[in-house]
């Protein structure tokens, strides 16, 4: 799953990515709606297709796979 996830991050369009690190920055659904100037529909949108491309359901989970990713990679460097 989270091998899924890491691989689906790269398949990303240029504005799910930017969506996909404003949540990782833990900006709240109104902040990217704010900054990104969009409709909240086209954010669902987006959301649907990034957790689709992540095989996640939530942003909950987006953010658990993503905080996993993260430890990974920090005991990869020691």
């Amino acid at each position: 799953q989270l091998q899924m996830f890491i691989n689906g991050i790269s398949t990303l369009t240029a504005t799910e990515r930017i969506i996909f690190d404003l949540y990782i920055e833990g900006n709240s659904t109104k902040d990217v709606l704010a900054k990104l100037n969009i409709k909240e529909n086209t954010l669902k949108f987006h959301n649907k297709n990034i957790y689709a491309k992540l095989g996640v359901s939530s942003r909950k989970q987006l953010l658990y796979y993503a905080t996993l990713k993260n430890n990974e990679k920090e005991r990869s460097e020691k």
